[in-house]
Parts: structure tokens; sequence; C-alpha cells
């Protein structure tokens, strides 16, 4: 099929709408291919880069490195949309139409690029990075509380050690499903000693973890020794927190550091 002479407008609107479903497919459909590509690729290094960039930071500065990121990459987002509006006002209605400029293909570049790229980028970052989990349960408080929302650095023990007094979020035991937030009570080779006093020493490869509130939680008391490879991060900094309708702005930046 020849596509000499075919030409159609192209539409601002509609170049600044493809812009916002995804980085860089308005300047595909504006017949740069190749420009939209890297800037789906740029929009995503930065993304990427920026998260291993905040893990980096002090404890207390974890929220401004996250919060730097997120808005980074919307203002290139915008900026991808924006340019992508321009070029379309400047092709007007003379732009020659190009073999990929049919829906299926958007489609396709959409799917590949929004949900298998994209979609691993981020599943990367929540897993290598950092990852935000909501409290729901008791067990921490009075030190973390139901309500609050953390930040939890999964690089963090590839890094350093595991210290007694971390807060950890980790694979609950009987339940793989789940995930538990709970305090190092007991390192690997250290001596604990049980509710009925007897004394035990955390195997190797193992620690012990305890909740604050003792009475309501489920922990190393009844589920046993935790073994390091089942801690998924340290939870370091609380970025949100909010409670009986309202918003607990006290909690907000607190650190969740050692005993």
């Amino acid at each position: 099929m020849s596509w000499k002479g075919n030409t159609m407008e192209r539409k601002r609107w509609l170049a600044a709408v493809m812009g916002m479903t995804m980085p860089g497919m308005g300047q595909i459909y504006n017949g740069e291919l190749i420009k939209g590509a890297s800037f789906l690729a740029i929009f995503l290094a930065l993304f990427t880069l920026g998260f291993r960039w905040t893990v980096l930071l002090p404890d207390k500065f974890l929220i401004v490195g996250a919060l730097a990121t997120i808005m980074i990459t919307a203002f290139v987002f915008i900026m991808m949309i924006v340019e992508a509006h321009r070029k379309a006002k400047r092709l007007g209605a003379g732009y020659q139409l190009k073999p990929y400029n049919r829906w299926y293909f958007y489609l396709a570049a959409w799917l590949l690029g929004c949900i298998l790229v994209s979609g691993s980028v981020y599943d990367y970052v929540k897993k290598n990075s950092i990852e935000a989990y909501k409290i729901a349960g008791t067990s921490m408080e009075p030190v973390v509380q139901r309500g609050d929302r953390v930040f939890a650095d999964k690089t963090a023990y590839r890094r350093m050690p595991p210290h007694k007094g971390d807060i950890i979020v980790f694979v609950f035991p009987d339940d793989r499903s789940k995930v538990l937030i709970r305090r190092i009570d007991g390192l690997p080779g250290e001596t604990i000693t049980l509710t009925n006093g007897k004394k035990e020493q955390v195997p190797h490869g193992m620690i012990s973890a305890l909740g604050e509130n003792q009475k309501r939680s489920i922990d190393s008391r009844e589920f046993g020794f935790i073994p390091l490879r089942d801690v998924i991060g340290k939870v370091r900094q609380i970025y949100y927190s909010s409670g009986d309708g309202s918003v607990r702005w006290n909690r907000i930046g607190m650190v969740l550091g050692g005993a």
C-alpha cells in the first residue's frame, strides 16, 4: 500500500490526549516514533533513578526524595504533552501520514509501553527500591499506629546488616500472602528470653521480631524465628497518617529508627 501524498491534519487536542495516555505517545501520533520511544525511556529512567537515589538519603529526607522524584517526573511528563501539542500545531493539515499512524498501532504501542514496559519498571522499583504500606492493625502501637502510611526501604539490608530495634516488614510465616510489620528483638547468634523465662539462641540466618503492643501482637512468640530471606525491607519514615476522619499532621515525616 502506497502512503505517498496521503495527508491528514494533526489535531492539537488529540496529540495532547494521546500524550496523556503514555509518555511519548503524542510524539508517535505526530510521526516521531523514535522521539516517542526515547521520551518513554527518559521518563522511566528518571523514575527509576529517582527512587534509587531516594533510598540513599538520610531517613528524615526520604519524603523529600520521593516528592522530588514524583514532581520531576510529573514535570517532564507535562512537558512531553506540551511538546506534542505544539508540534501538532506546526504540522497542521499538511502532515503526511506514516505507515504506523493507525489506531491498532497506537493500541499495540500503548499495551507494550504502558502495560508491559512501564508496568515492569514500576514493579522493579517497588520490589528493589522503595514501597509504601498502609498500617491496618494495632500491633505496633503506639510507635506505628493504625492509619499510618510508611515507606519501607527494600535496599537497606543489601547495604548494611539488620540492627536490633529496626522496624521491618516481612512475610508472615503462617500465610505468605500477608505482610507483617514488627520490631527486631533478636539478631542471629543472640540469646533472647522467652515468655516462659527460658533462654534461647537465635539461629544463624534468622531473627526474632516482636510487636510494640504485645497484648495484641502475633509475633515470634507464636510463630518462632523469621528467616532473613523473608525480611522485605526496613521501615524508615511515616509519609502520611490519618485517623478518626482527620489527618494526623504531627506524625507526617516521623522517622522510625532504632529502639
